[in-house]
């Protein structure tokens, strides 16, 4: 099984429909379709990609046009 098709958090596998891609350096982190963008990223599942946090003084920007549950569920997160 090809590792960027699953979840990247530990112990999930839960298939990925979110890139995680983040830039140190602008403090911003992207929240983009699988098959979108370019360079480093990570691949989330549905619930970590909802339930995403991001540091104090961050910028969290989610650019994908899918549909997505409002909440994630909580046997997502505890993956």
């Amino acid at each position: 099984m090809d590792r960027s098709s699953v979840c990247a958090r530990p112990g999930c596998q839960a298939p990925a429909v979110a890139w995680l891609t983040y830039a140190y350096q602008t403090r911003q982190v992207w929240l983009d379709d699988v098959g979108a963008g370019t360079g480093d990223r990570w691949p989330m599942c549905t619930g970590h990609a909802s339930g995403l946090k991001v540091p104090q003084g961050w910028t969290q920007v989610d650019r994908r046009t899918g549909e997505r549950p409002s909440t994630p569920s909580s046997r997502a997160l505890a993956s």
